[in-house]
């Protein structure tokens, strides 16, 4: 025989792949582990019943009466079983749960198919073309998320270490938050970073409204379950989170957004015919080494566009100054992360893509159930947007 090397015999090797790539060989497995189930079933209800089939003995507890047909779907196809039954009592077999049609592996893969954006009416239907008509309905697709709601429970009743260093506080709109609400409603988010460098998603919470009791509600929530100390808590403009958080952590520094500033600062440029310029120079003021060298480079950046000085978009800047640098009282590790709420606006971008192909949700549980299935499929893929250490685990 001759050797199949690196170079040459490229026909050798062509044929033993067509050969080990063709149907047939699917088809064997098919059957192989078809009667591999089957003879397992029979092994299992003969060492229940107490004697072999046809076999004769004192041990012997029941007789055999027949079989039912059940069809179990696996990760690997559709497998037809023929279960054994009893004339006098009723038999458990390890090989699959009662009541149960479908394994844990096809289940994992149905989640996994939904959360990576498929809609339920188009996954049951791939579904259907790989396995079989009836393989799993739109209905059972949308239920199997519900095994996640026993792990949410428990993510949303742990408490939390008390050393973060930088909280950020923000909320994606979406639709089906609230019942009977025909608008986007917003979901609270937090996030911390902590001193040893771990970064999390601590909780969200499905709300009417920005508004200040809701916020404040989310905050006391948070520091109930542990956070009680946070260094800096960094949110956009938005006045209800400045005054939840200090009521709840009045030693917290409060920094402003800056990419939101900048964003409004960008609004109330229109029409300026040096918009451009402005902004590359506001902008350049947030890359400073220190304190000191910011107000150096904001009292260039004043006089330079002093002729704008009056302009509603210059007043608001300097206006918010103050309240956007609170991140040089940090060490200058914590600096970019402290400096803008780009950890929660990434994540939202994630789950709004998502959440696209079935445009709202049906109700509250159902949001619930997929923001958290979400978080923990964006966890699994190591794209930063980390449950807290118990949810790792498990």
């Amino acid at each position: 025989m001759k050797p199949l090397r690196l170079k040459g015999y490229y026909s050798q090797r062509f044929a033993a792949y067509k050969e080990f790539c063709h149907e047939q060989v699917e088809v064997t497995i098919d059957e192989f582990l078809k009667t591999f189930c089957n003879k397992w079933l029979q092994e299992e209800f003969t060492v229940q019943s107490g004697a072999e089939r046809y076999e004769r003995n004192d041990g012997r507890v029941d007789r055999r009466n027949g079989h039912y047909q059940r069809r179990l779907i696996t990760g690997r196809g559709v497998i037809e079983l023929k279960v054994p039954r009893g004339e006098r009592k009723k038999y458990d077999y390890t090989l699959f749960e009662k009541n149960k049609r479908k394994t844990k592996g096809f289940e994992d893969i149905v989640v996994d198919a939904l959360l990576k954006g498929h809609s339920s009416r188009k996954a049951s239907k791939f579904f259907e073309k790989m396995f079989g008509a009836g393989t799993v309905s739109h209905q059972a697709a949308v239920s199997t998320l519900k095994k996640f709601d026993l792990a949410l429970a428990r993510w949303k009743a742990e408490e939390f270490c008390n050393d973060a260093v930088v909280l950020v506080l923000d909320a994606v709109h979406l639709k089906g938050v609230i019942p009977h609400f025909k608008y986007a409603k917003p979901v609270l988010f937090a996030y911390a970073v902590y001193a040893d460098g771990r970064e999390n998603v601590l909780d969200f919470e499905l709300a009417r409204g920005e508004s200040i009791n809701a916020w404040y509600r989310f905050c006391q929530n948070l520091n109930g379950r542990g956070l009680r100390d946070v260094k800096l808590v960094v949110h956009d403009d938005n006045a209800a989170i400045s005054e939840a958080v200090s009521l709840v952590w009045p030693k917290a520094l409060d920094q402003r957004c800056v990419f939101h500033i900048l964003k409004n600062l960008n609004k109330k440029l229109i029409g300026c015919k040096d918009k451009k310029r402005i902004l590359k120079d506001a902008s350049r003021l947030y890359e400073a080494h220190s304190e000191e060298e910011f107000y150096r480079l904001a009292q260039k950046f004043k006089n330079k566009w002093s002729k704008y000085r009056y302009h509603k978009a210059l007043r608001y800047m300097f206006t918010m100054i103050p309240e956007s640098i609170r991140y040089f009282e940090l060490p200058k590790k914590y600096w970019a992360v402290a400096k803008t709420t780009n950890r929660l606006e990434r994540l939202f971008e994630e789950l709004k893509r998502r959440i696209k192909v079935f445009r709202r949700f049906p109700n509250p549980a159902s949001c619930n159930r997929w923001l958290y299935a979400l978080l923990k499929e964006l966890n699994k893929a190591n794209l930063g947007y980390a449950l807290s250490e118990s949810q790792q685990s498990s």
